[in-house]
């Protein structure tokens, strides 16, 4: 059985920078950093999932605004679950990505 998780992360997606918020189990905000689109923002990231008790047994799941570029590529390679949300409208969806594990990709579903 996994375990739940320690905290929730979400990016909010913008050009050349993301914002992220994290939240604890009863929706704390624990942390809120500006980082950039590139290495240094991703070392960042880590770095904060790090210090909200990320671990291999327990990764922190992360939500985005999108399913590509180099940010969600790297994050895919954490073998952590991934969430790209998408706001159209009333339509609103959850959009798990899929990880690459053991040399396969696992299939991604909607979540509704």
């Amino acid at each position: 059985m996994t375990a739940r998780p320690r905290a929730f992360c979400g990016l909010d997606w913008r050009e050349g920078h993301h914002d992220v918020a994290m939240v604890d189990q009863d929706g704390k905000l624990i942390a809120k950093r500006r980082i950039t689109d590139d290495a240094q923002g991703f070392t960042e990231l880590l770095d904060l999932l790090a210090e909200a008790g990320d671990s291999a047994e327990t990764p922190i799941p992360v939500v985005l605004e999108t399913s590509r570029g180099l940010m969600v590529a790297a994050l895919r390679a954490t073998g952590r679950a991934i969430y790209a949300l998408t706001l159209a409208g009333s339509n609103s969806q959850v959009l798990h990505l899929p990880r690459f594990t053991g040399g396969s990709w696992r299939t991604a579903h909607s979540c509704s």
